[in-house]
């Protein structure tokens, strides 16, 4: 990268509390859906209401792209990168993510909307963790609820950025090359990158720093808790192939959330459609819930990956599974009801486009109002972090019984086919590509073990642009965006 220093675009935006837009800098107009700084810090009442505009800004319009409402489209979007998803006809997302176009241009908004909206996240809980050391201390637990949830906010929205951004992380290796700017702090000057060893060191640092401030803190399934925060160190270990961590958090985050009520779905939950997942299920662990007043319109999640929206990005190209991934299921498992391998089952509209291996995994709550909950974790996603990470660490009895007491939820046949070392963790693998599709896993996990995209029968090579990615080809580490390096544009733009 030519220069070794970055201001951070997104940092040009302040705190706005509750639903106002984070894109409005309140020192200078106070507007009226914002407060002051002073305001906000004096008292954790305000600091928490602050803290819940974050939660809020999960689910956004402000990245101006439809298809990235916020962290539910950057989810879905990561997972078009990679080998799982694919579709016919609609041309939304098709060049930037499924083609990849996005990731090597450093002035795309596709691209830059990440690391502007990310970096915003992480100025508003700067702001935050500074704030709360300045307001009275009434309230103990509320004072560590809110420290701890704004760690928790920083260091997962820094793991978003350098997995993105950044080379992977090569465990038993140095790990000194270019990293991003991890920002401890509100400032806003340009800031040389850390090296991905740097960036991995302050993000356990923090979320180590959250898993003490959030102890025995349960507020519900809409904000971090003492469980997420474990899950989210188990999420930092996998990624670091720090297996056995990986494990020991990832059953920290299991006990927390079971003790808590957290129970996997099974049966008739496994149709629920997502989006009513907290409140039809127990196995949210943090989500967004959009209530049916409150609708996104077409930055919705389910505006991009229901089956039944009446939306032309659905009508044209309801979203399909890898055939090949599909194959992977048995006979007997229930989430081959996710997706219809012929492409014959009804539609809301006889416009919309049918195709085989369609989705049902996703169903928005009416086909005229995309509205529904989005889940940023779940129990499932917990065990199959512990079952694959034990069974990488060699400990293959321990990694198939804690993946049999999953897998049973979802295939109530299913029993051991007796795997160790490499092809349990591939069993599993496959399992967890099934499970957690179109929730913005695949693309991340292909990099952490970096292997190869390696995309079905069923993708059209003539719309999707490729169907093989090498695991050192271009486009793994997206390019930085121009605006934060072009240093004489910056010095001339007016915050």
């Amino acid at each position: 990268m030519k220069y070794n220093k970055i201001l951070n675009f997104g940092m040009a935006a302040l705190l706005a509390v509750g639903l106002s837009s984070c894109g409005k800098d309140y020192l200078d107009t106070v507007p009226s859906n914002a407060v002051s700084e002073t305001s906000i810090n004096s008292s954790l009442d305000n600091l928490y209401i602050a803290l819940n505009g974050i939660h809020k800004e999960m689910v956004s319009q402000e990245t101006g792209y439809q298809c990235l409402g916020g962290e539910p489209g950057f989810m879905f979007c990561r997972d078009i990168e990679a080998d799982d998803i694919t579709w016919i006809t609609n041309t939304w997302c098709k060049a930037a993510y499924l083609g990849w176009s996005c990731n090597t241009n450093e002035t795309s908004g596709y691209n830059s909307s990440y690391w502007r909206i990310y970096y915003q996240w992480i100025l508003n809980a700067n702001k935050i963790i500074a704030g709360v050391e300045e307001a009275p201390k009434t309230d103990e637990s509320l004072y560590n609820q809110v420290k701890g949830e704004a760690l928790c906010i920083r260091a997962w929205a820094h793991f978003n950025l350098v997995q993105l951004y950044a080379k992977r992380y090569e465990a038993g290796g140095n790990n000194t090359q270019d990293g991003i700017p991890y920002r401890l702090t509100a400032a806003t000057e340009e800031q040389a990158r850390n090296s991905v060893e740097e960036v991995y060191k302050l993000i356990n640092d923090d979320l180590d720093e959250a898993c003490k401030a959030l102890v025995g803190i349960n507020p519900g399934y809409h904000h971090y808790s003492e469980m997420v925060a474990w899950g989210l160190k188990a999420r930092v270990a996998l990624a670091m192939q720090n297996y056995n961590n990986a494990a020991t958090y990832a059953a920290k985050a299991i006990s927390l959330a079971e003790a808590n009520g957290g129970a996997l779905m099974e049966g008739g939950q496994l149709m629920s459609g997502f989006a009513d997942i907290c409140t039809d299920t127990k196995e949210a662990m943090y989500a967004a819930r959009t209530p049916d007043d409150k609708t996104v319109y077409f930055y919705s999640f389910y505006a991009y990956m229901s089956w039944n929206f009446n939306a032309t990005a659905i009508r044209q190209g309801v979203k399909c599974i890898n055939a090949d991934t599909y194959d992977t299921m048995s006979e007997t498992d229930l989430r081959r009801a996710w997706w219809d391998p012929t492409g014959n089952m009804s539609v809301p509209k006889s416009t919309f486009v049918k195709q085989p291996y369609q989705n049902r995994k996703f169903t928005a709550r009416s086909d005229a109002n995309a509205v529904g909950d989005v889940a940023f974790m779940r129990l499932a996603e917990m065990y199959l972090t512990e079952a694959e990470a034990l069974a990488r660490a060699g400990k293959n009895a321990e990694a198939q019984e804690v993946f049999t007491k999953f897998q049973v939820t979802r295939d109530p046949s299913y029993v051991s086919k007796g795997n160790t070392g490499d092809a349990l963790a591939e069993e599993i693998m496959n399992s967890r590509r099934i499970e957690l599709w179109g929730e913005g896993f695949r693309f991340y996990d292909l990099k952490r073990l970096h292997q190869p995209i390696k995309r079905g029968r069923n993708f059209v090579q003539t719309f999707c642009t490729f169907l093989e990615k090498d695991a050192d080809a271009d486009g793994w580490v997206w390019e930085i965006p121009k605006n934060e390096t072009d240093f004489n544009k910056l010095c001339t733009k007016n915050y």
